[in-house]
């Protein structure tokens, strides 16, 4: 029975409380005595066993007997290994430590492996096992070892583990797939969790054999629980001297390792000790003399300004000092003005005398102040007789330690104007509820809710706050169908927070169950502030809902308002509260997908313009591949029978990389091959450098004066580069205009502008716009709007703020002067003030110039717009390039050419580049006399819309949103609201025209009427919005309407006026729109109308021309475009050519009504945003740059 008993061993005698470490016998008794070779390892286990066995006192282990043991170990190295654990389970820590070693010597003298040395040391102590996985590392380590790791890892949750796997790592090893844990940690440098610390685990109880062990575990690792000569002994000797050097470097790897992390730690503290000293001492530090502060700074040194603090701490005093020697602006004045804020100027924004330090003039001056709790940054500016030290524009700027992040002050902020706002909202809601309570509650029945003659509605106990049990008889009502689940949804006080509660009703036990009763009921909790119970129900999906045919059903309760107190309102205030932070909450969440889902549009839209682009001129030249990577060979081919060349007989191609900005690498004027004689195209192959982004080529018929060239009409031919080892740089663009969308807009240009900007920032570029500071701004939809600094010009100051609008850098000049604060934008040469617009608007462009210089800005592209900021053309080139502003070329866009003719020339003249807003209009006005002598470098871009704002899939002005998959049931609800609105009957089987437009003779107005009459005489709806400036105009269509009123009542409206919503609904309402202008640049109304899924009917004219592809006619021109064909089209100004297209839409939408929808729902899936116009404005901005 021996084979079955347990036995322990003793605990230390000096630890009383230490659980004893309990084996099972069998395990170990069975394998040393069934073999009968009686080798060593035998004798020595069975000494062992005895002793204890019979309680005999321990005995030691001579060195022999060991020798003795490491001879046999080869053949009986796992007998061995028993017999040592069992041993050293036995002895007091020296000795195992000793036995430890020995084994260490047995395992790598005649293993060559630590497999054995990892079974004896899980049940050794935490430095065993460091020094033995040390050792057998530094001669081999296998997957057998690594196993034993992970199993060790796994079972017995090792203290020390961490080290034995720094070991290994630390010898480049690292664990192959087979023996990772299953959660993969064991190569991130993690083994599993720490031991208990209940001494369960088997390592713990194992090492809790004594004091001094137990002590050493406690210990950080890595840190020698013992001396190496008291843990290696007289033993190390004795060993091979290569395995001891191997043991010594271990542990003094260990011990040095240990030292550095002692100092690091040193060094921490101490750190730490200063920090504290430093911020208990900093209103002491700021409340010494001025001048000591000097002395010990050293008098700042060559820096025009220091702290007091050296780092500004949050919630504490600081002194701030500026060496007035050290600026140009500063010197030599006694008066020094500072001007402060914290967070990017947004906090607590001030300015104060500057305090001097002495009576020098060149001097110190100095300015006390509070860091508040939530500043990150501080910001401040120098001011001296009206000049400023602003660090080039910039503003100066220092951190602000020991408080949030900018992002967590911001969020704050965030937080805390979100909840006051809600608080202010929550209360006049509260308020109004209350206030309103008497007209909320009239003819609202009390008790039970009867209609058609049976109870609808009714309570257990009465309508009481509380809990009460709310009945709905659903008997005749097909809600949820027959037995299904019906959802009660409830709110208060006519809904004043929407549904508060929403329950499953189900079956009442023992009511009444007839045709004329089906009850079913919930428990609804009425709160005390609730004078009546408004409720409607859904069946189970919410797709089905019964609201008593929109009147809801209602219930007054009990004593009503009068049951509530001051606290209960108050409660009611802060449930309002929560309510609109999560309605805020799921409005945000839904704009973030809305914008993902946008993005993900404009992003495949853009790649769509870019491989339009690259087709366009397929015809003229190739590139092979056709996605050219850095240090490719690449083949280009040119075909000249399609471009100016086509009588060439020989072409030459000259070639640059970068913009042509590269300067090493060209390509000079060079011979192209044919393939054959009868070759149309020619041939060149290059090598592109490793730090090309772009290749760029130009085509000639021969070389030097007197050769024609194919520049692409000055903009190059252009391939882009992959995997350049250099990035492509930004443009910078600074946009100066008079008009910009939404804050200071009066037609297209405003639009533009913004536009513009928008889609060349999303290109990768810095843009910023320059406005004059009108005091008509719309204030609210520009963003951190602050001053930022200012500039003396022109006889006056003119100050200069800056925001975000629609995410654009936009800075305001504000001349005080007084010449934009006349309450309008356009107008002043009607008013009695001394200037014109033109001279208003002249200053300000030259202004915005002086601002450039000033500021130190220096941008690529200086982008005017129209006559009001033509001048700034002329007067750059004139008094700007050549005194310190000489980066900029100039590129100007004509909008329209009604007005400024002279200035419009000017500016053609000097800038580098010209644009108007479509390739037709381009070449209805080239001959006119302000562009004609400036034809080369005169371009037209299709003015684009931006999709943000014209989205139907996004827009709250419609009544439900659509895109181009319900484009049937999408524009059937806006028709509907858009007839209801107009007052007349909605009659969807006849299509319904829309006009949104100016009445002016430029739109064709004789061509609207008849138009108009046309329509309506075949049998469509027709809805106009729009305007007359000219009373005459105005007078005629109102007369038309009343007259059309009599005999078409029920078929159209005019709405005589301009309104934003409106204008959505017609868009998306209308069937198609009628655009007839007799020129239009651009036009707006038909890429809109489209996006709307809304066919134009357009005149061929300027842009209309570029966008309209006839349904007829066009195909191979949409084809072109990368489109098919969205609408119709006519070329003459008399009824019959209208009749042309007109009646061929009406047409289609009568006799093919299927084709017609599938027209609409292709016009909304048409890219007619700014992706492609920006592109081609790219491309010019960089045509206007280039070096020849």
């Amino acid at each position: 029975g021996a084979e079955e008993r347990e036995w322990a061993a003793p605990a230390e005698p000096s630890v009383a409380t230490q659980p004893t470490r309990r084996v099972p016998w069998r395990s170990f008794r069975m394998g040393f005595f069934n073999d009968k070779s009686g080798n060593p390892a035998y004798i020595l286990a069975e000494k062992a066993t005895s002793a204890h066995l019979n309680g005999e006192p321990d005995w030691g282990v001579n060195v022999d007997m060991c020798d003795l043991v490491n001879s046999n170990f080869a053949r009986h190295g796992k007998d061995c290994v028993k017999a040592l654990k069992l041993k050293i389970m036995k002895k007091s820590a020296p000795d195992r430590q000793m036995l430890a070693l020995i084994a260490m010597e047995m395992c790598m003298k005649n293993c060559g492996s630590n497999f054995h040395l990892m079974a004896i040391a899980k049940d050794v102590p935490h430095e065993m096992a460091k020094l033995a996985t040390a050792a057998g590392v530094a001669k081999e380590v296998h997957d057998k070892t690594l196993v034993l790791i992970r199993e060790w890892a796994q079972q017995i949750r090792h203290p020390h583990l961490q080290d034995v796997y720094d070991h290994v790592r630390s010898k480049g090893v690292r664990f192959p797939p087979e023996v990772l844990p299953s959660d993969g940690t064991a190569n991130a440098g993690s083994f599993g969790s720490p031991p208990r610390g209940d001494g369960s685990s088997l390592a713990e109880r194992a090492f809790e054999a004594s004091p001094a062990v137990s002590a050493a575990a406690a210990q950080p690792l890595y840190t020698p629980r013992l001396t190496t000569a008291e843990i290696i002994g007289a033993n190390l000797e004795k060993m091979d001297p290569a395995d001891a050097a191997a043991i010594r470097a271990a542990v003094a790897e260990a011990e040095a390792e240990a030292e550095a992390i002692r100092k690091e730690r040193e060094a921490v503290a101490e750190a730490k000790r200063k920090e504290e000293i430093f911020l208990k001492t900093i209103p002491e530090q700021v409340a010494k003399d001025p001048h000591d502060h000097i002395k010990e700074m050293m008098g700042g040194g060559e820096n025009l300004f220091f702290t007091v603090p050296h780092k500004l701490v949050v919630g504490n005093p600081a002194r701030l000092y500026v060496n007035k020697s050290r600026s140009d602006t500063l010197r030599g004045k006694h008066n020094v003005r500072f001007f402060a804020g914290f967070n990017d100027w947004k906090m607590n924004e001030w300015d104060t005398a500057m305090i001097p330090v002495g009576s020098d003039a060149d001097d110190y001056a100095y300015t006390e102040f509070e860091v508040p709790e939530l500043a990150y940054g501080f910001n401040f500016v120098f001011e001296a007789d009206g000049n400023f030290e602003n660090s080039g524009g910039d503003n100066f700027f220092q951190e602000v330690h020991y408080g949030k992040t900018k992002e967590e002050v911001e969020k704050f902020l965030r937080d805390k104007a979100a909840y006051e706002k809600d608080l202010a909202e929550a209360t006049a809601e509260c308020e109004t509820e209350k206030y309103e309570a008497g007209m909320r509650k009239e003819g609202v029945p009390e008790g039970q809710l009867e209609k058609d003659g049976r109870v609808i509605f009714k309570t257990d106990r009465g309508v009481k706050p509380g809990k009460v049990f709310m009945m709905f008889n659903k008997a005749l009502n097909p809600i949820g169908g027959p037995g299904g689940s019906v959802r009660l949804h409830v709110g208060f006080n006519k809904f004043a927070q929407g549904f508060e509660q929403e329950l499953i009703m189900d079956p009442v036990r023992g009511a009444p169950a007839d045709p004329e009763n089906e009850w079913y009921g919930a428990t609804v909790e009425i709160p005390p502030t609730a004078y009546t119970v408004d409720m409607v129900v859904s069946d189970d999906s919410k797709e089905n809902w019964d609201n008593n045919d929109g009147y809801d059903y209602r219930l007054l309760v009990e004593g009503g308002e009068g049951n509530a107190t001051t606290e209960d309102w108050d409660a009611r205030i802060q449930e309002r509260i929560v309510y609109l932070a999560k309605m805020r909450e799921e409005a945000e969440a839904a704009a973030r997908l809305a914008a993902k889902e946008r993005r993900k549009r404009r992003e495949a839209a853009h790649r769509e313009a870019t491989l339009v682009t690259r087709r366009q001129q397929q015809h003229i030249i190739t590139c092979d591949p056709p996605y050219p990577k850095a240090g490719d060979e690449v083949k280009i081919t040119y075909h000249p029978t399609n471009t100016n060349l086509g009588m060439a007989q020989d072409v030459y191609i000259t070639g640059g990389v970068n913009r042509w900005t590269h300067e090493t690498e060209a390509i000079p004027a060079t011979a192209m091959t044919r393939p054959t004689e009868a070759s149309a195209f020619v041939e060149f192959t290059v090598k592109i450098p490793e730090d090309a982004w772009m290749m760029d080529f130009v085509f000639s018929d021969g070389i030097g004066e007197g050769a024609t060239y194919d520049n692409h009409f000055g903009r190059d031919y252009h391939f882009p580069v992959e995997d350049s080892t250099v990035e492509k740089p930004p443009l910078h663009i600074a946009h100066i205009a008079v008009e910009m969308a939404p804050i200071a807009k009066v037609g297209g240009l405003g639009d533009v502008v913004t536009s513009l900007a928008r889609a060349t920032k999303e290109e990768g570029h810095k843009v910023e716009v320059i406005l004059p500071k009108y005091d008509t701004l719309d204030y609210s939809a520009i963003e951190n709007f602050t001053e930022v600094t200012g500039f003396s010009w022109g006889m006056t100051y003119n100050r200069v703020y800056h925001g975000l609008v629609e995410g654009v850098d936009t800075y305001f000049i504000d001349p005080e002067n007084g010449m934009f604060q006349v309450g309008m934008i356009y107008g002043t040469d009607y008013l009695e003030i001394p200037l014109t617009d033109a001279e208003r608007f002249g200053f300000f462009s030259k202004a915005a110039l002086e601002f450039l210089l000033q500021s130190k800005r220096n941008p690529d592209i200086i982008h005017c717009h129209d006559w009001q900021t033509a001048p700034c053309a002329k007067s750059y080139w004139e008094d700007y390039n050549a005194y310190g502003l000489s980066n900029p070329r100039v590129v100007f866009t004509i909008h329209n050419l009604n007005y400024g003719a002279d200035l419009i020339k000017e500016a053609m003249t000097y800038s580098q580049a010209s644009t108007t807003v479509s390739r037709t209009y381009r070449e209805e006005i080239a001959t006119h006399g302000s562009i004609m002598d400036n034809l080369p470098k005169f371009h037209g871009v299709v003015n684009g819309i931006d999709p943000d704002i014209w989205d139907p899939a996004n827009d709250d002005f419609l009544p439900r949103y659509y895109d181009e998959t319900e484009v049937v049931a999408g524009k059937a609800a806006a028709r509907e609201a858009l007839c209801s609105y107009s007052n007349i009957p909605n009659k969807d089987q006849a299509p319904l025209v829309g006009i949104v437009t100016r009445l002016t003779t430029q739109k064709g107005v004789h061509l609207i009427k008849h138009g108009i009459m046309r329509a309506l005489e075949r049998g469509c709806q027709v809805i106009l919005l729009g305007s007359a400036p000219d009373p005459e105009i105005q007078q005629d269509f109102d007369m038309m309407f009343h007259d059309l009123k009599n005999r078409y009542h029920d078929y159209m409206c005019f709405h005589l006026y301009y309104n934003e919503p409106l204008s959505h609904l017609i868009y998306a309402g209308s069937d198609m729109i009628l655009v007839p202008s007799m020129f239009e640049p651009c036009g707006l109304s038909q890429l809109i109308a489209m996006r709307y899924g809304t066919v134009p009917v357009v005149r061929r004219t300027g842009g209309l021309n570029d966008t309209v592809f006839d349904y007829d006619i066009d195909h191979g021109k949409a084809e072109w475009e990368g489109m098919k064909p969205n609408g119709f089209s006519f070329d003459g100004t008399d009824d019959s050519a209208i009749d042309y297209a007109l009646d061929r839409a009406i047409s289609l939408a009568y006799d093919k009504p299927s084709e017609f929808r599938a027209l609409q729902a292709n016009c909304m899936t048409q890219d007619w945003s700014w992706n492609r116009p920006a592109l081609e404005y790219i491309e010019i901005y960089h045509a206007a740059r280039k070096p020849y």
